[in-house]
């Protein structure tokens, strides 16, 4: 059995906006890793890049998997392909949403997804919005979206807003992951 260390998070990125996540990710690795130029092929193959932040190693792996026009082959192709990149495994996985366009349907696409990782992939997963709108009206937003509000209620993680002015929800990723970690183990 390999020993895992903190020092060392796998984060998982799933959301249907390529752009969205990309912007996520480049956001909490500091720099600009994930390039838009490369937007055909990472609506095909999830990207794994790695950083530094609070003097920790976390890499960071891009996933195209809540794509609405993937069959299940792809999308089943596509988690193997995530798991190989985030072996031994990942530590959390953060839904990249937008408040406005997210539906039950949606929520039930999630969810799927994220069983086929694992049973447990939900209690190890952090709702990230990114609605720059929202950020005012946040609660409003949230009564009004069900289907955000009950993912969130059934993801361990919990919930952050996006604020790319702000980078102290970096922090706020990397304190959510250990409470996770701390649970799993």
């Amino acid at each position: 059995m390999q020993k895992v260390f903190m020092s060392d998070l796998r984060i998982v990125l799933l959301g249907k906006n390529g752009s969205e996540n990309r912007r996520v990710g480049n956001t909490i690795l500091g720099i600009t890793a994930f390039h838009s130029e490369a937007q055909s092929y990472s609506q095909q193959h999830s990207e794994r890049i790695s950083g530094e932040v609070e003097k920790r190693h976390i890499t960071v792996i891009n996933t195209h998997l809540l794509q609405s026009h993937l069959s299940q082959q792809q999308i089943t192709q596509g988690l193997r392909e995530c798991v190989s990149l985030s072996a031994p495994g990942p530590y959390v996985f953060i839904l990249v949403l937008q408040y406005k366009d997210f539906s039950e349907n949606h929520r039930r696409t999630v969810k799927n997804v994220l069983e086929l990782f694992s049973k447990q992939a939900m209690k190890h997963t952090i709702v990230l919005t990114t609605d720059e709108e929202t950020r005012t009206s946040k609660l409003t937003s949230m009564i009004w979206n069900n289907a955000i509000r009950d993912l969130i209620k059934e993801c361990g993680g919990g919930h952050l807003q996006f604020d790319i002015v702000n980078t102290g929800w970096r922090s706020e990723i990397v304190r959510k992951t250990k409470e996770i970690f701390k649970k799993k183990t």
